[in-house]
């Protein structure tokens, strides 16, 4: 689109037509060209807009110039990566908003990094190897960073007017009041237009980016939000049925996680993931950042029943046995894969178990291996002989390189004696 022609052209709402961030859905001529052409204007035109926004974020004024120019330098780097030149408004306001969180996090104390160390000492005890808290995890941020772009996404089909309100009330976090207030209109028309925002944000992500909203495991329609979701996980026992999800809140109002199999989850009559009270999930809606915290919280959890006899959701005194998958299925009428079992009795939460590939998960090699790869298959367990003692051997497939990992544990303690990758 010329710069001469673009000049001329001014919208029902008194702005360049081709950067208000109404009329931007209907351009079809707008191209990555155009945008290179004219880029210098759009973002002058589009600074007011963006001080605003990140002064909604947070952002003290005195900072928000640099928020700005960073978001202006961003916008010039990734411009290519623009996938609808039509909807530049709203892709520059998310870059923004990106910003904004990511200069609010330096603010803060920043990163918090976690010495390395390995998995033995030279006394050749195991150290479990926990995730610290307020680290980042490089795989949690890029999907929390596709999330983010989706949402812009779907906020550049709405109107500006609505836009505005989910910037104030979701994204700064303002209370409804003061909203209200800065919008002139009473707290009960406001709360009329926040519903009628989401219902047309629900009705976007139902309709035009369903299947980008389907999978990051997003909640869509209100009675599929009650129900099981597909997720992009296969099941490591059969590894033919991706597994079904949901969040769940028990009587606690803690907010767990529950996985499925189709086919296993019916023959077994259980779940392959049912976190309870053990960790809690509140706000998530990711299934693979949920299943990656629910493994490794479930790990800790039976390595402290093991090595400390302690339940840590009660703190009670415990009994824990490892026990083939015949003696579980007398002891709790559990009929599960053949294979060897951790098996916990508390008097206060009741009973528990786990496979021991799942207890392996607070080692940095095990875990690494499952929550890298895609598709797995957990063989069985089994009891065995190595060098020279007694051990549980766990072995491990990716189906897509064939590579195994076969993991050789103490009996008792389920101390790694090898790790043997082929």
């Amino acid at each position: 689109m010329p710069a001469s022609s673009t000049a001329q052209l001014v919208c029902r709402h008194g702005t360049a037509l081709e950067s208000c961030s109404l009329c931007q859905p209907s351009l079809p001529s707008c191209t990555h060209q155009s945008l290179n052409a004219n880029l210098n204007e759009l973002l002058q035109e589009a600074r007011p807009r963006l001080l605003r926004l990140a002064r909604l974020n947070g952002i003290e004024a005195d900072a928000a110039e640099d928020v700005v120019q960073e978001t202006f330098f961003e916008a010039w780097r990734h411009l290519e990566k623009l996938r609808e030149p039509e909807r530049f408004a709203a892709w520059l306001d998310g870059i923004c908003r990106n910003v904004c969180k990511r200069q609010a996090r330096l603010q803060a104390n920043g990163a918090h990094e976690v010495p390395f160390a390995g998995d033995e000492d030279e006394a050749g005890t195991t150290d479990v190897d926990t995730c610290d808290p307020l680290s980042i995890d490089p795989e949690e941020e890029l999907e929390r960073q596709s999330r983010q772009i989706l949402l812009d996404r779907a906020l550049g089909y709405l109107s500006e007017s609505a836009r505005e309100l989910i910037e104030l009330c979701y994204l700064a976090e303002l209370p409804q009041r003061e909203v209200a207030q800065k919008l002139d209109m009473s707290l009960g028309a406001l709360e009329l237009k926040l519903h009628r925002v989401r219902r047309q944000l629900r009705q976007v992500l139902n309709g035009e980016l369903r299947e980008d909203a389907r999978e990051f495991g997003l909640l869509l329609d209100e009675d599929e939000s009650m129900g099981w979701q597909e997720t992009r996980e296969w099941c490591v026992w059969c590894v033919q049925q991706r597994l079904r999800g949901k969040f769940e809140r028990s009587l606690s109002g803690i907010v767990g996680l529950r996985l499925r199999c189709p086919v296993c989850s019916k023959r077994y009559s259980t779940d392959l993931i049912h976190t309870g009270d053990i960790i809690q999930l509140n706000g998530l809606r990711s299934f693979r950042t949920a299943i990656k915290r629910s493994l490794q919280s479930a790990a800790t959890y039976f390595t402290t029943a093991l090595h400390e006899r302690r339940c840590m959701v009660c703190q009670a005194m415990i009994q824990v046995r490892i026990i083939p998958s015949p003696l579980l299925h007398e002891l709790s009428a559990t009929c599960l894969p053949e294979g060897i079992y951790i098996y916990i009795e508390c008097p206060n939460c009741g009973t528990s178990s786990s496979s021991i590939s799942g207890t392996l998960l607070t080692h940095t090699v095990v875990r690494n291996f499952i929550l890298d790869r895609q598709r797995i298959r957990l063989e069985p367990t089994s009891l065995v002989t190595y060098a020279g003692q007694d051990a549980i051997c766990s072995c491990m497939v990716d189906l897509h390189t064939s590579e195994r990992l076969t993991i050789m544990a103490h009996p008792e303690t389920l101390q790694i004696m090898a790790a043997l990758s082929t």
